[in-house]
Protein backbone atom coordinates (compact mmCIF):
# COMPACT_ATOMS: atom_id res chain seq x y z
CA UNK A 1 0.00 0.00 0.00
CA UNK A 2 1.37 3.41 -0.86
CA UNK A 3 1.77 5.69 2.11
CA UNK A 4 -0.19 8.92 2.06
CA UNK A 5 1.54 11.41 4.36
CA UNK A 6 -0.67 13.63 6.49
CA UNK A 7 -3.65 11.29 6.35
CA UNK A 8 -5.05 9.35 9.26
CA UNK A 9 -5.53 5.60 9.16
CA UNK A 10 -9.30 6.03 8.77
CA UNK A 11 -8.80 8.41 5.83
CA UNK A 12 -6.47 5.89 4.17
CA UNK A 13 -9.01 3.12 4.78
CA UNK A 14 -11.78 5.24 3.26
CA UNK A 15 -9.64 6.03 0.22
CA UNK A 16 -8.75 2.35 -0.19
CA UNK A 17 -12.42 1.35 0.03
CA UNK A 18 -13.42 3.99 -2.55
CA UNK A 19 -10.73 2.62 -4.89
CA UNK A 20 -12.07 -0.90 -4.38
CA UNK A 21 -15.62 0.32 -5.06
CA UNK A 22 -14.42 1.96 -8.27
CA UNK A 23 -12.71 -1.28 -9.28
CA UNK A 24 -15.93 -3.19 -8.62
CA UNK A 25 -17.94 -0.79 -10.79
CA UNK A 26 -15.34 -1.10 -13.53
CA UNK A 27 -15.52 -4.89 -13.34
CA UNK A 28 -19.31 -4.71 -13.51
CA UNK A 29 -19.09 -2.64 -16.69
CA UNK A 30 -16.56 -5.01 -18.26
CA UNK A 31 -18.71 -8.02 -17.39
CA UNK A 32 -21.87 -6.41 -18.74
CA UNK A 33 -20.32 -5.49 -22.07
CA UNK A 34 -17.70 -8.15 -22.80
CA UNK A 35 -18.32 -10.23 -25.87
CA UNK A 36 -20.60 -7.72 -27.52
CA UNK A 37 -24.34 -7.72 -27.00
CA UNK A 38 -24.71 -10.96 -25.10
CA UNK A 39 -27.05 -9.57 -22.46
CA UNK A 40 -30.68 -8.88 -23.17
CA UNK A 41 -32.38 -5.59 -22.44
CA UNK A 42 -34.26 -7.33 -19.63
CA UNK A 43 -31.03 -8.46 -17.99
CA UNK A 44 -29.54 -4.97 -18.27
CA UNK A 45 -32.69 -3.50 -16.70
CA UNK A 46 -32.41 -6.02 -13.88
CA UNK A 47 -28.78 -5.05 -13.29
CA UNK A 48 -29.72 -1.36 -13.29
CA UNK A 49 -32.47 -2.06 -10.73
CA UNK A 50 -29.94 -3.81 -8.48
CA UNK A 51 -27.59 -0.82 -8.72
CA UNK A 52 -30.49 1.55 -7.96
CA UNK A 53 -31.42 -0.48 -4.88
CA UNK A 54 -27.79 -0.40 -3.73
CA UNK A 55 -27.73 3.39 -4.15
CA UNK A 56 -30.94 3.72 -2.14
CA UNK A 57 -29.48 1.55 0.61
CA UNK A 58 -26.32 3.69 0.71
CA UNK A 59 -28.46 6.83 0.99
CA UNK A 60 -30.50 5.24 3.79
CA UNK A 61 -27.36 4.29 5.71
CA UNK A 62 -25.84 7.76 5.20
CA UNK A 63 -28.98 9.43 6.59
CA UNK A 64 -28.62 7.45 9.82
CA UNK A 65 -25.16 8.91 10.50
Amino acid sequence: MDEQPGRSESERSLIDEMRELGSSFSALGRTAFKGGRVLSVEVLRSIRAIVDRAREEIERIAEKK
